[in-house]
């Protein structure tokens, strides 16, 4: 799981503006590492959260979801971002979907910023094809809805402000996991899954752009 400290508290720590470029931390950050007080860098080497980074306390090598959504646009420049995911449980991953020329991308990045993989399909024709006759009419419905949850990564909240809004309804003992961003209902939404040291789970959905609390479920935990 990324190691990583939430944007409030690098703030406060650093006392200096966060520098984003591309989602890649730079030199000028990683020099603000050496200098940082021992008690705050163990907080931040003990803290496992959310897979977002704040470029001001990464390696040089980690991205962030700006980062991999960089490196998917480097490939496919025309494609529509519909959604993004980070897995932290295991081998933490990013994934980026796409569309584009009625295609659907799926690629999964790694941290560090390489690309594990990439599955290119067509997309499904739509449930409209039948009605109509038309193949081509049906693959245009499904292209038409799929364009709709097409989002701009620039106007969602960073995910440790999503995790942040999410713990002042759970409690701050809470961690996220996982967490993934897409449109539901017209509606850019972050859903993250977080649990606690008591083994408490909780799936709290968080409006991607206002920091909303749209929903939270309270399960008992699997990991």
């Amino acid at each position: 799981m990324k190691k990583m400290f939430r944007l409030g508290a690098a703030v406060m720590a650093l006392g200096v503006g966060l520098m984003m470029t591309s989602g890649v931390a730079n030199a000028a950050n990683t020099s603000m590492m050496k200098n940082m007080p021992a008690d705050q860098m163990a907080k931040i080497n003990s803290w496992n959260g959310v897979g977002s980074v704040v470029p001001s306390v990464l390696p040089l090598s980690d991205v962030d979801y700006k980062g991999v959504v960089t490196t998917f646009k480097s490939l496919y420049p025309d494609a529509q971002i519909v959604g993004i995911s980070y897995d932290g449980k295991h081998n933490p991953i990013y994934e980026v979907d796409g569309i584009a020329d009625g295609l659907k991308i799926e690629m999964h990045i790694r941290e560090n910023g390489d690309i594990l993989n990439t599955e290119v399909k067509p997309m499904k024709p739509g449930k409209h094809t039948k009605q109509q006759g038309s193949m081509m009419y049906g693959q245009a419905m499904k292209g038409s809805h799929s364009m709709s949850k097409a989002f701009d990564v620039n106007d969602i909240i960073m995910p440790e402000v999503a995790e942040t809004k999410a713990q002042e309804k759970v409690g701050g003992t809470f961690e996220a996991m996982d967490w993934s961003v897409e449109k539901e209902h017209g509606r850019l939404v972050y859903e993250l899954d977080m649990i606690d040291g008591s083994g408490k789970e909780a799936e709290v959905k968080v409006d991607a752009m206002t920091g909303e609390i749209i929903n939270v479920k309270m399960k008992t935990s699997k990991y």
